[in-house]
């Protein structure tokens, strides 16, 4: 080949390079419809946000769970993050950091208000091509959102003002669950979180109680526990973990009953303690409630204690 075929050659080439498609390295092609079926929510930071919602508001003056407010003296608390749980319009009803919706595939969020049947429209979404989402609820909030595994699960963040920048997830789900009946099922746990051990006293209160009474502040402390939760298929359960909380790491061995929903929520009722020794087991949660994605794996959440707002959100591993 001559010089000039080189030259003829290589410039071809050039001109060939400079007229093809640019190489996009973005995710395309999302629409709609790829949010359709059931999707069961969890709140990631609940536990943080109502950590940092009582030591803000102080022990003694929350806001009722499921409203944004203020008290006397403070800033605004969202005691309930994330708008997805603790709804009343969920088709689980109100769990505290979990809840269940039907999505349409068209841009509408159902759920089943109280004293309602069948489905209704909460809320709207709107997937763009590069699969970012906007939603919002009929209740207020708006979320920012990125869809994952081909709609399978959504990643959102909460956007409005009131909701302290909550962060969840929405997983498909089964659009139906069994009644729990059939053969054992067991399933891992893990959770970590901050548990209200005491309140302290902060000096003289100069609003929201009388003059020259002490002023009350939450104390938190880490808590933790891994574990299984075993279901018999009969309505009976036991739960095995290691507790960490008071600075410590315990045992806890636990029986009681569960119901298990049309819409998958499930609900952990404990026995009565029998024959603990004071320190030598850590104590039961208050409260145990969840909601299967499948049959082999769940959302959770822990009510530490008798504090309501005291919860921690996890995930149960079929095993």
């Amino acid at each position: 080949m001559t010089l000039t075929h080189k030259a003829v050659s290589f410039t071809g080439l050039l001109l060939c390079s400079l007229t093809l498609p640019q190489v996009s390295y973005g995710i395309t092609g999302c629409t709609n419809a790829n949010l359709m079926g059931a999707y069961n929510a969890q709140i990631s930071s609940s536990g943080l946000m109502n950590v940092l919602n009582s030591l803000n508001n102080g022990a003694g003056s929350t806001t009722p769970t499921g409203t944004t407010g203020t008290t006397s003296g403070t800033s605004a608390a969202a005691v309930n993050p994330g708008g997805f749980g603790n709804n009343p319009n969920s088709l689980t009803g109100k769990v505290p950091g979990l809840g269940r919706y039907i999505l349409d595939g068209n841009g509408s969020i159902n759920g089943t208000p109280p004293g309602t049947t069948g489905y209704t429209s909460i809320g709207t979404y709107n997937v763009n091509d590069d699969c970012t989402a906007t939603m919002s609820l009929n209740t207020g909030e708006t979320f920012n959102a990125i869809v994952a595994a081909n709609g399978s699960r959504v990643l959102f963040i909460e956007s409005d003002t009131t909701g302290g920048g909550a962060i969840g997830e929405l997983d498909l789900a089964n659009t139906a669950c069994i009644s729990g009946a059939g053969g054992p099922q067991t399933f891992a746990f893990n959770i970590f979180g901050a548990q209200q051990v005491s309140t302290s006293s902060g000096g003289t209160s100069t609003g929201g109680t009388s003059p020259g009474t002490t002023a009350s502040a939450a104390t938190f402390q880490p808590t933790a526990a891994l574990g299984s939760i075993t279901l018999d298929g009969q309505g009976r359960f036991s739960m095995s973990e290691w507790m960490f909380a008071s600075g410590s790491l315990k045992p806890v061995k636990a029986t009681g009953s569960y119901t298990f929903g049309m819409n998958c929520n499930l609900k952990l009722t404990f026995d009565p303690a029998t024959g603990a020794t004071t320190g030598s087991a850590g104590a039961t949660p208050a409260a145990v409630q969840g909601i299967l994605v499948s049959g082999s794996s769940g959302l959770l959440v822990f009510q530490t204690d008798q504090v309501v707002t005291d919860i921690v959100t996890g995930q149960l591993i079929g095993q």
